[in-house]
């Protein structure tokens, strides 16, 4: 075959390729026309699903405003000190701004944020997204230790609320998807993306009456307080609080933390009710033992020695009668020992009672972690306590409940 032959089906070859390859452009038409690559049929499966939720339950993240008015702070004097006073003259707390997000529950204006968002506010306004004005909004009710706060606002158009559907985060698997909305750094209606990392025992990001914590990747700043967690059925699973800043930087690290959407549930009646729930409250109404505890490491090690104490665990020191811990024989303390703390007070630890060691095969460091198990039990399901008593292991089960 000569050059010449071999040249020419060659280009033959790389024409009828190169035509080919442009009919199977996906956005060719059999015109040969050929069209902008992004559309609406290119987007992968998973950027429609964030895309159609974005769009559907997006206007329903509303930016939060807060602002303090001047206070003139008088000094707290200790006891004693009240001949002082001339000399520690007052001054004015200057005015305070600061911006967090949160959303709509329902057509009556309810709004679910942070209480840290809020927490000391003398005028608050919410802002929906694509519209300039600021609405005025109150405070009904709240849950400090929980850092939950229940807004609430008026708008001359019920057709501004988009409520957000409440999903169930007793469900969340590890793994599955996880997008944030809210307002970082200010910047109106961000939306970050990723999974559900962990669903933990709250590492001290929040109060220890919140058990467990939502760990995401989803790109979580300062001003995405308050703004939802959502799931790929655009559900709200979380109320996106906190984040870990290793090097003391506040902003994005990889790892955030949102507030279960089922603490919140558990106690939205009661916010609506204009109510303000407190710490003992919250214990007060979860399930118990019936115990008061003492974590093993609050003891010296000459003291952990002497008693043949466990080296972790909640040395039990007292039983509540009529409770769960006193029908399963629960023992507390038989002595006392004082402690003599740098503050000039004095710590009592009881010593000679059981040590709860573990919670359903979960070792028990702290209060935290017993909470965890207690308040991750269905009404009437057992818990299967493993003690330490005079250096002995025993193991009981019991029914925890509610103690008043």
């Amino acid at each position: 075959m000569s050059m010449r032959k071999s040249l020419i089906g060659f280009a033959g070859i790389v024409l009828v390729a190169a035509v080919a390859l442009t009919w199977n452009l996906p956005g060719a038409r059999a015109t040969g026309e050929v069209q902008p690559f992004n559309q609406p049929e290119a987007y992968l499966q998973n950027e429609r699903n964030t895309i159609g939720i974005v769009e559907t339950y997006g206007d329903g993240v509303v930016f939060v405003s807060v602002a303090t008015a001047p206070k003139v702070v008088r000094p707290n004097l200790p006891p004693g000190f009240e001949d002082f006073a001339p000399f520690f003259a007052p001054y004015v707390q200057p005015p305070r701004q600061g911006t967090g997000s949160g959303f709509v529950l329902d057509k009556e204006g309810y709004i679910l944020t942070n209480y840290h968002v809020v927490e000391g506010a003398d005028e608050i306004t919410v802002k929906f997204h694509e519209d300039p004005k600021a609405y005025p909004a109150k405070l009904v009710g709240s849950a400090p230790p929980l850092d939950l706060a229940l807004l609430k606002v008026d708008v001359p158009d019920k057709g501004m609320l988009h409520p957000i559907p409440l999903g169930d985060s007793d469900r969340l698997k590890v793994g599955q998807k996880a997008i944030a909305i809210g307002n970082p750094f200010g910047l109106e209606f961000t939306v970050t993306e990723g999974i559900i990392s962990a669903i933990r025992t709250n590492p001290g990001a929040e109060s220890s009456l919140i058990p467990r914590l939502i760990q995401t990747d989803a790109a979580i700043n300062p001003g995405n307080s308050g703004g939802p967690l959502l799931d790929s059925r655009g559900e709200v699973i979380g109320i996106n609080a906190a984040i870990i800043n290793p090097n003391g930087v506040p902003q994005f690290a990889g790892i955030g933390f949102a507030i279960p959407i089922n603490l919140a549930k558990k106690y939205l009646p009661e916010m609506r009710a204009g109510k303000k729930v407190t710490a003992e409250e919250i214990v007060k109404n979860n399930p118990r033992l019936g115990v008061t505890v003492m974590p093993v490491q609050y003891y010296p090690e000459q003291v952990r020695q002497r008693y043949d104490l466990p080296d972790h665990g909640l040395v039990v020191q007292s039983v509540d009668k009529n409770s769960p811990a006193a029908e399963a024989g629960l023992k507390g303390a038989k002595d006392y020992i004082y402690l003599q703390l740098p503050n000039g007070k004095t710590l009592e630890l009881g010593v000679g009672g059981d040590v709860i060691v573990e919670a359903n095969g979960r070792p028990i460091y702290d209060i935290t972690d017993l909470r965890a198990v207690l308040y991750g039990l269905k009404p009437g399901e057992k818990v299967k306590l493993k003690l330490v008593r005079d250096g002995k292991e025993r193991v009981v089960e019991l029914v925890p409940r509610v103690v008043k």
